[in-house]
């Protein structure tokens, strides 16, 4: 809903975000669906989980002033991107700011870019970026990566990519579009190959803004950024589901007995599977969760014919 064209969806050789939102909407409400608009703030688990064939046994979700029944669940309500927060970000979302190269790498071929963070996902989107955008700058806030190595070497190693160390986004310049981010460098790495601020601002084409008492913000003319400085897996909201280190939820494989995978999506509680980005911290594409929605949809579709 916050990307504008899709070009990495099949089917679509180009498609608005919203637009392909209300087809799969559209969809699914054709064939009997019913859908609520409304939040999602609890899921209370059945009396007894050991003794699910009893058709009495059920799911609670209460969402907003509804309270609704199933003899399955399946929890899918995504991952949100970790935004940095500043001014101007929200207003040009889509307009230059993003947070998915994969997505929208190709609207800003021939531009100069931003990427924001210092991890494994930001050195993916560069890497991404990089093969469309002539010049790519990523912006982190410390003088190390927290990124695997062999990942760090393999987008540097492109020559129109530039790093600065020890900087933050202090804001998002534009109206209609991103022109520019406004930065705070805390001090000038070594690894700039400057000895101040001054130098380093002229080699990167920025221009000072010493204001309100900051003597080491500038400008940085960019016409895309990309923030990636990590997602939060919407997993607050379940209480008994079994979560792993980043605080996605964990998927369990069943097999059966000749070896075969049973289940792919269930989790840690009988009768709940899981679907999408809430638990996929590697791949984060619409079409991958679409893929585990199907998935999760027939091993519920399964798991309920077993229960009867």
């Amino acid at each position: 809903m916050l990307t504008s064209d899709i070009e990495n969806y099949p089917g679509f050789a180009s498609i608005q975000g919203p637009e392909l939102m209300q087809k799969m909407r559209d969809q699914v409400t054709g064939l009997g669906v019913e859908v609520f608009d409304l939040d999602f703030t609890k899921l209370a688990l059945p009396v007894d989980s050991g003794n699910l064939k009893d058709s009495r046994n059920l799911f609670t979700v209460t969402a907003e002033d509804k309270k609704l029944e199933g003899k399955s669940i399946i929890a899918a309500t995504g991952a949100d991107t970790t935004w940095l927060g500043v001014p101007g970000e929200e207003k040009l979302r889509g307009h230059g700011v993003s947070s998915c190269a994969p997505c929208d790498a190709f609207f800003f071929r021939g531009r100069p870019v931003a990427v924001v963070g210092g991890g494994d996902s930001a050195m993916e989107e560069a890497h991404v970026i990089a093969k469309v955008s002539p010049d790519v700058v990523i912006i982190h806030r410390r003088d190390e990566f927290r990124a695997q190595k062999v990942m760090v070497e393999r987008v540097l190693g492109f020559p129109n990519v530039r790093t600065l160390y020890n900087t933050v986004v202090v804001e998002m310049l534009g109206e209609e579009k991103l022109t520019g981010l406004l930065l705070e460098t805390a001090s000038v790495s070594p690894k700039q190959g400057v000895e101040n601020l001054d130098a380093l601002v002229a080699k990167f084409g920025g221009t000072l803004r010493q204001a309100q008492g900051k003597l080491n913000r500038w400008v940085l003319p960019r016409e895309g950024v990309f923030v990636s400085v990590g997602l939060t897996p919407n997993t607050n909201i379940y209480e008994g589901l079994e979560l792993d280190a980043k605080g996605y939820v964990k998927r369990f494989e069943e097999h059966d007995e000749h070896g075969t995978i049973k289940y792919l999506t269930k989790t840690s509680l009988p009768g709940v599977f899981t679907a999408g980005d809430v638990h996929d911290a590697r791949y984060k594409q619409a079409v991958t969760a679409a893929g585990f929605g199907c998935m999760a949809a027939l091993d519920v579709e399964r798991w309920l014919t077993e229960q009867t």
